[in-house]
């Protein structure tokens, strides 16, 4: 079972996320639901079992009920995914989405709104979902929507870097190392700015991250010119549930697939 999680308890989430027990415990809980503390430490006989379920409760992540424990959070099934994406609302949206550059800045800033939101939920293991990644300078904002994050998109590899899950074997930090993201960030607007106006841009680590990652392509004379969509702020209203990020990311794994595509990216002006 995947976890997906973030907002204010993102650190705590990230701690049980990653423990083998919280992992059995709610793999467990999930086919036997309502059990009690004596049959849980007999099928999971791990020494911070208990501890583990005191931290899950404090998080509103299990429930106990006359003694008994159960998931407090959703876990996506192949059943629930296929009930969200027969939903009518969820069709119309994905083909605003299809149809229309200023759906998918819409349909990007709800996501980052409900981003910030605490959100967690459990997702099994044969169900493959989008990861998105935001990576914000003061005139544009990177997005990338991948369905398997290899970290070699700006935003994937920026969040990477943020919690330390980066080697140097991957080629992005080859190239740009521990860099400070407001100036990877300054230097990257800067160089798509020039692109745009049809101006030189001198060769750095960051035009050549820009081309690495397909954000920018060279041309036969050897000039830059920018390779994804340039999306600007909209007010058009999606026709989808906002209050559900879930939805939202089953949303763009539909989108991903409607497109034929492992990875895809924008660049928003502010």
């Amino acid at each position: 079972m995947k976890f997906y999680y973030g907002g204010s308890k993102s650190e705590h989430y990230q701690n049980l996320a990653h423990s083998a027990t919280f992992q059995q415990l709610c793999s467990y809980l999930y086919l036997h639901e309502g059990t009690i503390l004596r049959d849980l430490k007999k099928n999971i006989p791990m020494k911070n079992l208990e501890k583990t379920i005191e931290l899950a409760i404090e998080l509103n992540l299990i429930l106990r009920e006359e003694r008994r424990y159960r998931l407090l959070f959703p876990i996506v099934t192949k059943e629930l995914v296929t009930a969200i994406e027969k939903n009518t609302d969820f069709q119309i949206t994905l083909s605003q989405l299809q149809q229309s550059s200023a759906a998918i800045v819409a349909a990007f800033e709800d996501y980052e709104h409900l981003m910030k939101q605490d959100y967690f939920y459990g997702v099994i293991d044969t169900i493959a979902l989008a990861e998105v990644a935001l990576f914000k300078s003061d005139t544009l904002q990177f997005v990338s929507c991948q369905l398997d994050a290899k970290y070699d998109t700006i935003p994937s590899y920026f969040e990477a870097l943020k919690h330390e899950q980066l080697t140097e074997t991957n080629p992005l930090y080859a190239i740009l190392g521990d860099v400070d993201p407001i100036y990877a960030g300054l230097q990257f607007a800067y160089i798509i700015e020039r692109v745009v106006k049809g101006k030189k841009v001198r060769p750095s680590i960051f035009s050549r991250a820009l081309s690495l990652t397909g954000i920018l392509m060279v041309n036969e004379d050897s000039s830059l010119k920018l390779k994804v969509p340039l999306l600007a702020h909209t007010d058009e209203k999606m026709k989808f549930e906002k209050t559900d990020l879930l939805k939202w990311r089953l949303l763009l794994t539909s989108y991903l697939a409607a497109q034929n595509a492992q990875t895809l990216q924008f660049v928003f002006l502010k």
